[in-house]
This record gives structure tokens, sequence and C-alpha cells, in this order.
């Protein structure tokens, strides 16, 4: 259908193709180039900062809660962490489907809970999500010949780096070897002991007037004692005067005893009359309380029967009252009812009238004057108007109206007074109303009749009330006058009583006086005997007195001793509090504006100083004492400037420099953003004709370089496979038609790469590389049909159209097969899928292209190119090659199960042969660059490790093949990447720009450098570990064997780590074991007895907070401003400084005791002390930890191998309870690599069978093609093991290729034989018939193939390393497999197939099949 339509429309077609380049053009300009895949990898990275904290602490406090919380994360698979000095690393692996951004911020609030519980010496935890794009995209040097290192510094800061961020796509630029100064404040013991001498003497001289105050008082003292005896004599005098006093109270007392009898008799007789008065009115009040009571009860008695008539009178009332509102109602409701009966009956009465005398009168009369009067009255009436004028006709009219009004109106009262029923029921009620009124009018009037006798019974009891109340009234003037009587008596007793009371008051007047008297005289007892005692007293005080000045002269030598220690400024000017001092006096800050006019003015407070004099003479503190000046920082502190030139290495070529790692943003094309930075240094170098610039690290120029060799190899590829089709057409038309196919196709594919957002990368490119010699598989089979169509005579257009259909349906069947194998890859997980799915999108664009591109653009020009076309001779070669396979053929159809069983022999011989060469994950690729990393012993000074570096770099750039070296201090990659992390002294990171035209490949040269550096590091007691793969896909698979010892003592797990090590060690093949310890630091162990300490009030966490505070790294306090920079400011003790661990042991550690009172204890004295090591990380993997033991693998030995003896070599250690290893490492990776492979594999052969099952209508057909199969399988492996290359990820992919391009083979092979058999021919002679016939475009097909990879086969350029492994396997099974295809197919179709067989759809032959 496309065919015939490209035939008769061949313009549209070269539209299509014009338009298919532009775009093609477009896209290709506007791809982004980069060297890997866009990979999303499923790890985020919590950091988390806590300075000064070991690792061991960071793990307590940070890493244990940080991975405790993290467990709950959705989706997340593995938890691993990395306990460093200062900072904690958590990495968290999710599972591969995981949206990472609702991760990211369900992370975070999770760690909003925990950070609660932490100190503000931890800092905020930092989320990074971990992608290719953290890592450095280019590594450069930085030098000015006319600068100092510190103008170099600034230069470098203030200049390159805020250029480079400038640039588009680059995220950060970060320098190392910077050059820093900053500010010491440095105190000094001798100038803290000047102050103290002054703030001691001035407590001295406020001493001397206290000794003074203690002489004066004691002469006091003896003054109070000559008082004391003359107050002695005067007390006794005093004595007898109290004595005649009392003789003469006493005579008084007796006299008022007589007069206190007689008012106790008069008493009495009162009492007696008093008595007789009561009983007189408690008889009166008896006779009293009787007559009310019975004058009460008769009152009750009759207001009852006046209560009871009245309210029987009040109920006849109200009954009468309801009785005639009954009968006005019912009265009513009969008047209404009258009313609306009389209106019915009176429209009767008018409509009979009408009818019987109006009408009939009217009907008789001619003129209105006719009609009586008494008619024409009751007419008016009837209509309202005056009739007078009217004429008979219309009157008559009026009145039929009226009538028929009437009528209705009738109908409707009718109908409203419920009709004759409900006139009925009218009158019905009308009787019974009228019943009841005559029922209530009888009621009425025999309640009427009983009022009267109500009335005259209540008159008469109020008649009888009265005369009660007369009773009553006369009854209360008798008792009042009884009453009256009593009260007179009582009156007369109460005046005899008053005059006893007034007499006894008199008595008790003398008496209180006789008692104030004795009161008196008492109380003067009482005096003397407090005189006595207070002149005792005032003894003993003035005795204690004179104790006190003693002890007063004793306090006040310890009242000196202490205001000598709260003084004592080497207390109070700590380091803590200096750097308090400087943060609050060094202050400038804006405290907000006052308007005046309508205009702000901005009030600051406070200005810093701007140079090291004026800090110096920084007021610290006023002290208050005469004699004491105000403290400065000067006064306490040597203040000076300093830099870091000590802490800091950086070697460009052999010359000081400072390092910048450059890393691009997420999206950017690596290329692109190279390319600027490279033109922003040439713009640089430029305007600053001194600046040095040298690149040692650069992804942009390794991918130009790796992109041009795979563009150099597909280039010729197509050539070569251009010339193979001029080899078998022998025509230069046929070859140019399919010529043009190849770039049409590789534009289109391009095409379909852009927009599917597929970039330039070493996988995507290998992909089309690998697609060159498959897309003109489609053209070649389509162009050698229309050609041999040519030649038996057809026109060109039949030919192009009969040539297009015949092998359209066979050639889609093929490119299905070839596609399908890459299908599966979405069921695969991992790297492996995120890898290799460019590869499958650009093999399967450039096939479906390429298939478009067979049935249209082939068809519509060889209509054209091939109508002149000659018929050509075949070439006796050509000929000769087929009666030899003809008669191979025929003598394998005769011996089929012994060729069955040799091509079984040789695939399991070959499998085996490959896998004993071993497995790996990449093959390395070379590059231009080479990382180093030098490690000296333990604790090796930085300068030592610089001098040995400066060695080593001179000898590299003695090298020939090397252009630039730089080397720097090294530091952890994590550290790097969270712009922190200690650099170690003992090591260093060397990078190596290579040749782009370099002789020798990177392990040559990695030996030749190991080669001239071995007696500097034997010399030195160094190593080095030479990375000669550190951009290409090797790194994603780790390097070498890593055994993860897990456990929970660290000192168990080293000590395990040690044993495992040196098993590995004499493993064969390892080299380079590290038991984890080399990144270990020496400790030193305080083991505290705590019953020592506790008898001085001090815990173990006292006494660490102690030593910790003086082991502390000193934090910036503050900063110095100039016009020029800003410095740091640094306060430490000077006697802190250089601590040892001897003079740790020393240490004193300070108690304040209950009193108040400090104490000093010496370390030594509460605790031992033991030397070990300790590790530099605490690394954790799923809350567990552990310590990685690792091996690199020696060159000529099997990471795969090596791996399994290691792993049988540790079955015989025998771990200790609760401890356990595990093997990772790259072997780990490879293993979970190939398993993806083999379910890719798996699948993609499962699509092939049932994709071929559709396209044949056929189970058992497939079924043979499939058997192509394993024979590519076995030449792919006979390839790799030739060309002595490792089983790889790669080669695996590269089988998978095969087994969709080898059945193309079988396709046609097996198709063939079936449309021959289809026509009539026997089973055997067409199987040998189709083998002759389908030989040529079964070879050509195979060779284009094979020669457009041979080119990434060879070739020594970078990047065809890693597409080798795949070219090998695809050349070697498509060598192998097609000659045995053309062998082997045949048997097994002769073995499954019956004789007889029937033409199917799409130009694919179905026969019968044996059962």
């Amino acid at each position: 259908m496309l065919g015939k339509f490209s035939v008769k429309k061949p313009y549209t077609v070269l539209v299509a193709v014009v338009l298919v380049i532009v775009l093609g053009v477009v896209s290709f300009m506007k791809m982004s180039t980069d060297l890997l895949p866009n990979i999303s990898l499923p790890y985020v990275i919590v950091m988390t900062p806590y300075p000064g904290a070991s690792p061991e602490t960071v793990e307590m406090v940070v890493t244990k809660p940080v991975e405790a919380s993290m467990a709950t994360v959705s989706n997340i698979e593995g938890i691993s962490s990395v306990s460093s000095e200062n900072y904690s690393t958590v990495i968290l692996e999710f599972a591969q489907s995981t949206d990472m951004n609702a991760v990211s911020l369900e992370i975070r609030e999770n760690l909003d809970q925990i950070k609660s519980y932490w100190d503000d010496s931890v800092g905020s935890p930092i989320i990074m999500k971990l992608n290719p794009d953290m890592l450095p995209i280019m590594i450069a040097a930085v030098g000015n010949t006319q600068m100092t290192d510190a103008q170099v510094s600034e230069m470098t800061q203030n200049l390159v780096i805020p250029e480079l961020e400038s640039i588009e796509g680059v995220a950060s630029a970060s320098a190392t070897g910077l050059f820093e100064e900053s500010v010491n404040v440095i105190i000094r013991q001798e100038k803290i002991d000047a102050i103290n001498e002054q703030v001691f003497a001035y407590i001295d001289d406020e001493m001397k007037d206290a000794e003074q105050e203690l002489a004066d008082g004691r002469q006091e003292i003896y003054d109070g004692q000559e008082e004391l005896d003359e107050a002695r004599t005067e007390l006794e005098e005093t004595k007898q005067e109290l004595i005649d006093s009392q003789q003469e109270l006493e005579e008084n007392a007796a006299e008022l005893e007589d007069g206190k009898q007689k008012i106790e008799d008069g008493k009495a007789e009162i009492a007696d009359n008093k008595a007789q008065l009561e009983a007189g009115k408690s008889e009166l009040a008896n006779k009293k309380g009787e007559t009310t009571a019975q004058l009460a009860a008769a009152e009750t008695e009759i207001l009852t029967a006046k209560a009871d008539l009245e309210a029987t009178k009040m109920h006849l009332t109200l009954e009468l009252a309801t009785a005639k509102t009954t009968i006005e109602t019912s009265q009513g409701m009969i008047n209404q009812i009258d009313a609306g009966l009389q209106q019915y009956n009176d429209l009767i009465d008018m409509i009979t009238r009408i009818d019987s005398e109006i009408l009939p009168a009217l009907n008789t009369a001619s003129s209105i004057d006719q009609v009586p009067d008494a008619l024409k009255s009751a007419i008016s009436q009837i209509l309202q108007v005056d009739i007078s004028s009217m004429d008979i006709t219309t009157l008559k009219a009026a009145v039929v109206m009226a009538k028929n009004q009437m009528v209705d109106a009738k109908d409707a009262a009718l109908a409203a007074l419920g009709g004759t029923d409900g006139i009925a029921a009218m009158e019905e009620q009308k009787a019974q109303l009228a019943a009841t009124i005559q029922m209530q009018q009888a009621a009425v009037s025999a309640m009427e009749s009983q009022l009267p006798a109500i009335e005259e019974n209540v008159s008469k009891l109020d008649s009888a009330l009265n005369q009660l109340y007369q009773g009553n009234l006369t009854a209360a003037i008798e008792f009042a006058n009884a009453q009256t009587t009593i009260s007179i008596g009582e009156l007369q007793l109460n005046s005899a009583e008053a005059q006893l009371e007034a007499s006894e008051k008199q008595l008790e007047a003398g008496q209180e006086q006789l008692e104030a008297g004795q009161e008196q005289i008492d109380s003067a007892w009482e005096q003397i005997k407090e005189g006595e005692e207070q002149l005792n007293d005032s003894a003993e005080q003035l005795k204690d007195a004179l104790q006190q000045i003693a002890d007063g002269e004793e306090e006040l030598e310890e009242a000196r001793e202490d205001a000598y220690d709260q003084a004592d400024m080497n207390d109070i000017l700590t380091v803590d509090t200096v750097k308090s001092l400087l943060a609050a006096q060094n202050f400038s800050m804006p405290a907000g504006y006052v308007t005046e006019e309508g205009i702000d003015y901005l009030v600051r407070v406070g200005d810093k100083p701007e140079d090291i004099e004026e800090l110096k003479e920084m007021p610290l503190m006023n002290p208050e004492m005469d004699g004491v000046d105000v403290i400065t920082l000067g006064d306490v502190a040597d203040v000076f400037m300093t830099d870091n030139s000590d802490e800091i290495y950086a070697n460009v070529n052999g010359a000081p420099g400072i390092m910048i790692t450059i890393q691009k943003q997420t999206g950017y094309s690596t290329g692109d953003v190279s390319d600027k930075i490279l033109d922003k240094f040439e713009e640089l170098k430029e305007e600053n004709k001194d600046l040095i610039l040298i690149t040692l690290m650069d992804q942009g120029i390794y991918i130009d370089l790796v992109m041009d060799s795979i563009v150099n190899n597909v280039l010729f590829g197509a050539i070569l496979a251009v010339l193979i089709l001029v080899l078998f057409l022998k025509d230069w038309r046929p070859t140019a038609v399919v010529a043009c196919s190849i770039p049409i196709s590789i534009i289109t594919a391009i095409v379909c790469m852009y927009f599917s957002g597929v970039t330039l990368n070493v996988i995507s490119l290998s992909g089309l590389a690998l697609g060159v010699g498959m897309l003109v598989d489609n053209s070649i089979v389509v162009i050698e049909n229309i050609f041999r169509l040519r030649s038996e005579g057809y026109s060109a257009k039949e030919a192009a159209i009969s040539g297009a259909s015949e092998v359209a349906g066979a050639i889609m069947a093929s490119t299905l097969t070839t596609v399908c194998v890459f299908l599966p890859i979405v069921f695969t997980e991992g790297i492996t899928r995120q890898l290799f799915v460019d590869m499958g999108l650009t093999i399967a664009y450039s096939l479906f292209a390429s298939l478009l591109i067979a049935l249209t653009v082939v068809p519509a020009m060889a209509a054209g190119v091939l109508s002149k076309t000659k018929v050509q001779k075949e070439s006796k070669i050509f000929g000769r090659l087929m009666e030899v396979y003809g008669k191979i053929l025929e003598l394998a159809l005769r011996f089929k199960p012994i060729v069955l069983v040799l091509v079984l022999v040789l695939l399991v011989v070959s499998t085996m042969a490959s896998f004993s060469r071993g497995v790996a994950f990449m093959p390395d690729m070379d590059s231009t660059q080479i990382t180093m990393t030098l490690t000296m012993p333990k604790d090796t000074p930085l300068d030592d490790t610089a001098a040995v570096t400066d060695a080593v770099v001179e000898k590299l750039m003695a090298m020939e093949d090397v252009v630039d070296v730089g080397a720097m201090a090294s530091s952890s990659s994590l550290g790097m990447l969270s712009g922190g992390g200690n650099s170690a002294s003992n090591e260093t990171s060397v990078y190596v720009a290579l040749r782009e035209d370099k002789e020798k490949d990177n392990l040559e040269i990695a030996r030749d450098i190991r080669k001239s550096i071995a007696d500097i590091l034997e010399e030195n007691q160094a190593e080095v570990s030479i990375e000669t793969s550190t951009m290409d896909m090797s790194a994603l698979g780790g390097s070498g064997i890593t055994v993860q010892v897990k456990g929970r003592e660290l000192d168990t797990l080293q000590a395990i780590a040690k044993d495992i090590a040196a098993i590995m060690d004499s493993v064969e093949g390892t080299t380079e074991v590290s038991d984890g310890l080399e990144d270990s630091t020496g400790e030193l162990r305080i083991m505290i007895d705590r019953d020592k300490a506790i008898e001085h009030g001090l815990t173990v966490a006292q006494i660490f907070q102690q030593i910790q505070v003086k082991l502390a790294d000193a934090a910036s306090a503050t900063t110095l401003e100039t016009e020029i920079e800003e410095y740091s400011v640094y306060v430490r003790h000077a006697k802190d400084i250089e601590l040892t661990r001897e003079l740790v042991k020393s240490l004193e550690i300070d108690r304040t005791m209950q009193d108040g009172k400090k104490e000093k204890i010496m370390l030594s004295d509460i605790a031992s002390f033991e030397s070990t090591e300790a590790p530099k990380a605490v690394n954790r993997i799923d809350q567990t930890r552990y310590i990685g033991v690792t091996a690199a693998i020696a060159d000529g030995y099997n990471v795969g191998f090596v791996s399994e003896d290691v792993e049988t070599a540790l079955r015989n250690y025998d771990m200790p309870s609760g401890y356990s290893y595990t093997m990772s490492g790259e072997n780990e990776t490879i293993t979970d690599a190939m398993e993806q492979v083999y379910l890719m594999l798996i699948l993609a052969l499962i699509f092939m069978y049932l994709i071929m099952v559709a396209q044949f209508q056929s189970l058992l057909s497939p079924f043979i093609i499939m058997f192509t199969i394993p024979l590519a399988f076995t030449g792919g492996f006979i390839g790799l093991f030739v060309s002595g290359s490792e089983v790889s990820v790669i080669a695996l992919i590269g089988f998978v290729m095969l087994s969709g391009i080898i059945v193309n083979n079988g396709i046609v092979l097996v198709d063939y034989i079936n449309q021959l058999r289809a026509g009539g021919m026997e089973k055997k002679e067409a199987i040998i018939t189709a083998g002759r016939t389908r030989i040529r475009p079964v070879m050509m097909t195979a060779l284009t193939t094979i020669l457009a990879l041979s080119t990434m086969a060879f070739s020594d350029d970078m990047g065809a390393d890693m597409s080798k492994p795949m070219s090998v396997v695809t050349i070697g099974g498509l060598i192998y497999g097609t000659l045995l295809t053309l062998i082997v197919i045949p048997c097994i179709y002769d073995l499954f197939m019956r004789e007889k067989g029937k033409k199917g759809k799409n130009g694919i032959t179905e026969v019968e099949e044996d059962e």
C-alpha cells in the first residue's frame, strides 16, 4: 500500500524527505550533549553539621535519631550512614518508582519533629537528592605569576568564581587551597596575673579598714564592764522599798472583803422577789393564751363559712354568665343560618317570578309601555337601572341575562350551603340550637333564684364576726391591766438591784486599785529580775564580743582569700567570656528611624574596629576598683594576624595555586556548559594577562572525544555497508538507493530522539552506531526483491510496487522482532533500566525509520533509478559459492542428528570458555585524565605530605603524555559536596591531564607512573591508588571487593576487620587490601574512676564537659572589617593551644564545694588512661554499625572469580555472636545488573516468538526460526573468547540485541521455503532452492551489519571501549549465526514440517505442521 502510494506520488515522498532533513538538522543543533543519559537515582542524602563533635557523639546525638525518623518514610528500601567528625551523613535508598519531590517533603517534616530535641550546637539538616550532576564537570587550577598567594586567593574569590557562577548552566564553583587570613586573640596567663596583682592590692586596702574597726570594738567592750558594776548597786536599794509597799497593800485588801459580803446578801433578797413576779407573769400568760386561742378558733370557723358562701356565689355568677353567653351565641348562629337560607330562597323566588310573570309579560308586549308598572318596578330593582328608555328587546335580553346570573348565583349559594343535604343539615342544626337556648334559659332562671339566699347567709356571718371582735377587745384590756401591775413590781426590783450594782462597782474599783498596786510591786520585782538578767547577759555579751573580735580577725583573713578567689581574673576572663564581650562590643546595627520634616533618618548604634590596634584597645570590662584601670583586649591577650598557609596545599604544574571545582545545573548540557566555561577562561585570560587557568579535568572534552569517535564509526560503518552492496549488486543504481536510505533513516531517528527527550550521549550514540548496520537491512531486502523482479522483465514501477509489497510483511515482522528485544527494559529496575532506555529508543527509532524508508522512499527512488537497469549476469564466484552451499546443505539434510549435536556441543563449549574469563560490570574506558590519591603514614604532617606530593608532581610533569598536573589536600567527597569536610593531613589528590593524541592508553600510563614514583613511595612509606576511569560508566558499578562487617562494639568490629583483611590478603588476585582502619585516628581513652570522682562531688559528664571545653576548636567570635577585607577573629587560651596527650593527663578539674569554695583536682587522681585507635567515621547500614574491608583486583584477574574465592575463604571464619558480614562491591553490582538483563532477554524471546506467531499464523514456523538465537549466541561467546573480553553487562545487552537481529535471517529463509512449497514444490527441493535463492540477501544484510560494526569493534578511539563488547558479540553472532542458519534451520525445518503448504496473508506463507 505504501509502496504503491510512494511510486505514484514521488514528489510527496520528496517533500516529506526534505521536511525530515530540515527537522533533523534543527533537532541535531538543539540537542544537548552529555556523557551519560539523564539518570534519576532514588537516593537522598541528609547531612547534619555538628561542629566539634566526635564521630561517636555525632552517631549518638544525630545519626541514630535521624535514622529512626527516616525509617517510616514512604517507599524507603535502605538506610546507611556515616558519622564523621563534625557532621552526620545519612543516605536513604528508595524504590525506583518513588516520587522524590514528595519524599523530600516527607523527610523535611520528619526532621522538623526531631530538631526540637537537639541543642543549638547541632546545625540544620541539609537534604540533597543524589544525581550525577552533583559530581563536578570540570576541575581547574588558578594561578598568577605576578601575585602573592593572598592576591591570587582574593582574585579567585572576587573575580574568577563570580564570573564562573554567572555562566548559564553552572550551579556552583568552589575553591580549594584559598589563602585565608584571620585575627588570633591568644589569652596570656602572664597578662591575667598582672591584672590580678592590681585587683588583689585593692582588696588588701579594703581589709585595712576592717582591722581598725575590730580594735575599736575591743575598747568599747572594756568600757561596758565598768557600767555594769554601778547598775548592780542601784538594784539592791530598790528591793527594800518594794517590801514596805507590799505590807500596806495587804491591810486594804481585808476591808474590801467585808463590803463584798453585804452586797451578796442584798442580791439574794432581790432574787426571791423576782421569782414571785415571774410566777405571776407565767400565770397571766397562760390565761391570755387560752382566751386568745378560743377567740381565734371561732374567728376561723366564721371566716371559713363566709369563704365557702362567697365561692358558691362566685361559681353561680360564672355559670350564669356562661349560660347567657351560650344563649346569645346560639341565637346568632340561628340568625346566620336564616340569612343564608333567606338569600337562597330569595334567589329562587326572583327566578320563579321572572319565569312566571316578567318573561311572559315581556314576550307578549311589543313595547315597554305595554309592561305593567308593577313589573317595571320589579325589573328596575332586578337590573338596578332605569328601564324607561330601553326598547323591549334589549330589556328582554337584559332580564334573561339577569336571570342567568341569578341561576348561577343560586347554584353557587346552593353549593356553598352544601347542596340540598347541606340545607337539611342546617335546618336540623337550627332546631338543635333552639333547644339549647330553651335549656339554658331554664338554667339561668334557677341560678338567679339561688343568689338572694346566699347573700343573706353572708350578711349573717358578717354580724357574728363583729360580735367576736368586740369580745376579743374586752379580754385584751383586762390582760393589759394585769401586765401593768407586774411591770411596776419589776421596776422596783430593778431599782434596788441597780443600787447594789453601784456599791459592787465601788468595791471592784477598790479591788482594782489594790490589784494595780500589787501589779506595780510585782512589775518592780520583775524589772529587778530583768535588770539582774540584763546585767548578766551584758556580761556574757561582752565576753562573747571579745570572742567575736578574735573570730572576726580570723574571718577577715578568710574573706581576703575569698575575695581573691571571686576577683580572680582567671575565672572571669575565660575564652567564652572574652568571645561574648568581643561580640557585644564589636557591634553596629541600625536601631530604627527618626523623622524630621518628612525625611527619615536612620539611627545606627555602635561601630566596629577597623584595624588590629583599634581591636587591642577595645574595652572588655570595668572592675570599678580604685587603682585598677578599665581592662582592654590588649591587657589580657596578644592580638595579631595569621593565615592558613600551614593548613592548605595546592600544586599546579609544580607551582602553588588554587583548585576550582565546577558543578553544572540539572537539565543543562554538559558539553554546552563546558564550552561556555572554556570560553569564559579565555575571556578572563585576555582581560588579565598574567592569569593562569589550567583545566585538569573536563567532562566536556571527554564527551567531544567520545562523540567524535562514535560519529566516525557511524560514517565508516555506513561507507563499508555501501561497499558490500556494490559488491553484491554490481550496479550503482540500487546501491545508491540503499545508500540514500542510510542518512534519511538516521536523520529521522534524530528527530524522534529530540522530541522524546533523548540526549546525545555515549549510550544513545552507541545505539545509533549499532543501528547503522541494521537499518539498511530492510532497504536491502526491498531493493534486492525489486532488482530481481526488474531482472525478470517487470517494468520499473511494477517491480517497485510488487517488490515492496511482496516483502512488506517479512520486513515488518523482522523489524518488530528486532525492536521488541528492547521492550522488556521497562520491566527491569535500577541503573540497568536508566542506562539502556536511551539505547533501546535510539535503535527502535532508527529501525522504524528504516522500515518506513524501505516501504516509501526506496520504491519511489527505485521506480525512477532502475528504469534503465540491465540484467546483470551472476558472478562466477557467487555461482560456485551457491553450488558448494547446495552440496553442503544436501549433506546436512542427510545427517541432521549429527549436525544438531555438533551445534549443541559447540554452544556449551563456547559458553563455558567465555565465562571462564569471568564477568564484569562495564568495560574500562580510556580518557585524557587520570586521578591519583597519595596516602602517607598516619599522623604525617601536611608539610611532609606536600613535599612528597611535590616530588611526585615533578615526576609526572616529566612524562611524555602528561600535559598538566594539579594536586591538593584531600577531603571526603561528601564533605566537598556539602561545602566542607576536614582535609586529611596525610593524603592528597592528584589530577593528571593527558594529551588528546597520547601514544599509550591509561592503563599503560598508570603502570609507567607507578614505576617512575616507586622510589619516592618506598622512601617515604607512601601508597598511591590510580583511577584510570573516573568519568565513564564503569564508575557506576563500583570497583573491587567490599566486605561489610556488621556489629555493635567498635573495638570488636575493628578486630574482626583486621582478621578478614588478613584472609582477603591471602586470596590470590587481591591487592591494596584495606581493613578500614587506615581512616582511623589515635585515641586517648580516659577511664574515670566513678568512686573517686564522686568523693569530690563530680560525675563523668561534668568531667567530660570541662575537658571538652579545653579541647574545643576555636570558633569565630566576631569579625574585623577593614576597607579591603573582612577577617574572622578567633579566641584561644595560650595554655590550650599546644595540648598533648601528656598535658591532658595533667589537666586540673575545677569543682565548687557546698560552702562555695573552689577545689582543683588532678585528672590523673581520678582517672586512668589508655592509648588506642578510633575510626574517623562510624559507618552504619540498616541502623547497624559496620566497617568496610576493601580490596582491589590485581591486573589480570577477574572480579567475579576473585569474589568467589574470597567468599569461600571467609566461610571458615568463626564470627562472634551478634556479628556478621556481607559481600558487596562490584561483584554484587554485576550480579544485580545481570539478573535484570537476563530478565530482559527472557521477555524479549517471548515477545519475539509471539510477534512471529501473529505474522506466520503458525506456532511451529516461529519455533523453528527461534533456533537461530542459540546459533547466534554461540558465535557471540566465541567472539568474546577470541577477543579476550569478559562477559559484561554491555556484552549481555549485545546478546539481547543479537537475538532480535539474527531471527531476521530465519524469517527470510523459512518464509521463502513456505512460498515455494505453497507453489507446489517438494519439501526438500524447496529447502535447497530457498537456501540457494536467499543466500544473497541473507549474506548482504549480515555483512552490512558486520562491517558497520567492525569500525567500533576494532577502534582504539576514546568511547569505543563502551560499545566494543556489544560490537564483538554482534559480529561474532552474525558471522557464526548466519552461516549456521543457512544449514541448521533447513535441517530443523525438515524435521518438523509436513509436505504440503498454503499461502497466507501479508506475504507470509503458512504450511501444515507436524503433530
